[in-house]
């Protein structure tokens, strides 16, 4: 995972704040990972997800560190995972202390398709979890940052989060008194414990 989506995450969650599986009926929305690779995966398990999801063998998935929060990722593109979405990039991120799966990060950039792709797929994301059951009162959205628009956030009971940003550079407008924001980024999270991640951090006292 990139060290600016580590930081992103820690933005949304000083501000107060799948593979989801929805439930029909009364059935809350669980958020259990991304597809077929689910929290608490190993790196093997997990690189089979990812060959059952993708058909992306081990062998062609890049492996990465984060030097800051010592945590390690599996990296891959890929194509279009909505309509005429462009190029995806998705970090499978392993805690520091538990070694296993704990945050899933999909990012579109604006690339060919240009901030407008990313407004639609944006829309499309936004809409599709607006729809599920969360439980009441842990949903929250169009809110700005200064990261950009914060679209979507919803956790389920277990704790358990999935956060959309459209991200940019905001312009206020004095004339309008409006902020407009052009997007060059939209980030999709899948965190197991956003409020206390697993990463590296100096002890109280160390220095």
């Amino acid at each position: 995972m990139s060290f600016s989506v580590r930081m992103l995450l820690v933005v949304l969650i000083s501000f107060g704040l799948p593979l989801a599986t929805a439930q029909a009926g009364t059935q809350k929305f669980e958020i259990q990972g991304f597809r077929s690779a689910h929290f608490g995966m190993d790196q093997a398990e997990t690189l089979q997800a990812i060959s059952t999801d993708f058909g992306v063998p081990p062998g062609k998935v890049q492996h990465e560190s984060n030097p800051v929060q010592y945590t390690k990722a599996l990296s891959i593109t890929v194509q279009n995972l909505l309509p005429q979405s462009g190029p995806a990039v998705v970090d499978y991120v392993f805690g520091y202390k538990s070694h296993t799966l704990s945050e899933i990060n999909v990012t579109w950039q604006a690339g060919t398709g240009g901030a407008a792709a990313l407004v639609h797929t944006a829309a499309a994301l936004q809409n599709y979890f607006r729809a599920e059951n969360f439980p009441p009162g842990n949903v929250m959205g169009d809110k700005l940052l200064p990261t950009g628009l914060l679209l979507f956030h919803g956790t389920d009971a277990a704790g358990h989060a999935v956060i959309l940003l459209l991200g940019g550079k905001a312009q206020h407008d004095a004339k309008t008194n409006k902020t407009n924001i052009t997007p060059t980024f939209l980030t999709l999270i899948y965190a197991q414990d956003p409020a206390h991640p697993d990463v590296f951090k100096i002890g109280p006292g160390a220095f």
